[in-house]
């Protein structure tokens, strides 16, 4: 497939509030990544390996998390073409999903929020003050992630669901990677980056990783009202993670997902590609968290499920070995530390918290466990073994080439 040379697109608007389909928010050009040969897998080509990790032994498939961008390297040598540099991209915005799916990365994962009149956009806090010039125009200062810490005003950072999209989000745009500057792009909706992929002719799965009910009905929604340049539905390239907090009965998603379209496999779409999502702290809460997770198992749509087990013999070891009796794909999400938080390496590294503010460490988040080792990738994988079938990280390029080195990446060329 041909890569458009001229990223600057043409007027989005929306048309409804359901379908947001394209006419008005304009896309700010960039500069051209300077990607020669690019390496674009098939979408039906990487389900099929995806389906069929739990017994291929040589095989890892790696989901960009927030897409390609800030100064996180691409794969430095794949299908030919070296993209070992930085994209320089903002996290969850569509040239860091283009970026990726253009350069050498078969999967994204994005992260939804919902605004008060019910768009759903690309925004991985609650709030916008983080990586968004939402400041501008508000007469506050701009959000400042370590002011809590230094007893200073912290700025303008409302919650995504207090803002609307039409008249408002819709003229704002995303920060630089390091916050020094506003991008070139505006926030963008999840029904623009559909447009985009189509009108990119792009080709990769993407994943979103959804919080709550109706964000996951208004996305649904749009899967099934969106097709790529080849007229396939965006629900059989698109998967979607859901915390099974979320959904404690599968019968419960399958109501949601039912208002607008057959969930299950008609043999004219793929089964809506889900992801049920399992960490340490669901295990207070539900007692009977492996039974729900057994009832994920024998559903047509389960494209996987993740495991966030934070050691060997965790607490969600349990959980881990269901997935491989029901010889489902297990994957994991490898924590890399945000770029501006706290320094520390190991489990001592830290993150943004979900408000935009700085920070919290990666123990803390152990939830029982005596230790956190998910971001050694040492326990992820080694030479020629690999403890999970698929691996959502922010250095994906780095992993790509790493699993490569081991030979955990036999079915690359299978996904071409």
């Amino acid at each position: 497939m041909k890569r458009r040379s001229n990223k600057q697109t043409s007027t989005l608007r929306v048309l409804s509030s359901v379908l947001l389909l394209a006419l008005g928010a304009t896309l700010a050009p960039k500069a051209s990544a300077g990607i020669s040969e690019p390496c674009v897998y098939q979408n039906y080509k990487i389900l099929n390996v995806w389906k069929h990790l739990n017994s291929e032994r040589h095989m890892v498939v790696v989901i960009a998390h927030r897409g390609w961008w800030g100064n996180e390297k691409g794969p430095a040598n794949t299908c030919g073409a070296r993209n070992d540099r930085a994209s320089g991209d903002p996290e969850n915005s569509i040239y860091a999903v283009q970026d990726a799916l253009h350069g050498g990365f078969e999967a994204v994962e994005v992260d939804i929020k919902m605004t008060r009149d019910g768009i759903p956009i690309l925004m991985h806090d609650f709030t916008l003050g983080r990586t968004t010039d939402i400041y501008q125009g508000s007469g506050q200062r701009k959000f400042d992630p370590y002011a809590q810490s230094h007893n200073q005003p912290q700025g303008y950072n409302p919650y995504v669901n207090q803002v609307n999209w039409y008249g408002n989000l819709e003229h704002h745009y995303l920060l630089s990677p390091d916050r020094s500057k506003v991008y070139n792009q505006h926030i963008p909706a999840f029904a623009q980056l559909l447009d985009e992929y189509r009108l990119g002719e792009t080709s990769g799965i993407i994943v979103l990783d959804v919080k709550d009910r109706a964000s996951m009905q208004s996305v649904w929604r749009l899967m099934n009202n969106h097709r790529d340049s080849h007229g396939s539905l965006a629900r059989n390239w698109v998967a979607v993670k859901f915390n099974v907090s979320t959904y404690p009965n599968p019968a419960d998603l399958e109501a949601d997902l039912y208002k607008s379209a057959n969930p299950h496999n008609d043999n004219s779409q793929e089964p809506f590609l889900g992801i049920p999502v399992l960490t340490n702290n669901m295990l207070d809460k539900y007692r009977n968290l492996i039974d729900i997770e057994k009832n994920y198992m024998t559903k047509d749509y389960t494209l996987g499920v993740e495991v966030n087990i934070n050691t060997k013999n965790g607490r969600l070891q349990n959980a881990y070995n269901v997935v491989g009796q029901y010889r489902k794909p297990v994957g994991i999400f490898n924590p890399i530390a945000d770029p501006g938080a706290w320094s520390g390496d190991g489990q001592n590294r830290a993150f943004f918290q979900n408000t935009g503010q700085c920070c919290y460490r990666l123990w803390s988040v152990a939830y029982g466990d005596n230790t956190v080792s998910r971001w050694d990738w040492s326990f992820l994988y080694g030479n020629g073994w690999k403890s999970f079938d698929f691996i959502t990280t922010d250095a994906a390029g780095k992993m790509i080439d790493d699993l490569a080195s081991k030979g955990l990446r036999w079915d690359n060329n299978s996904m071409r």
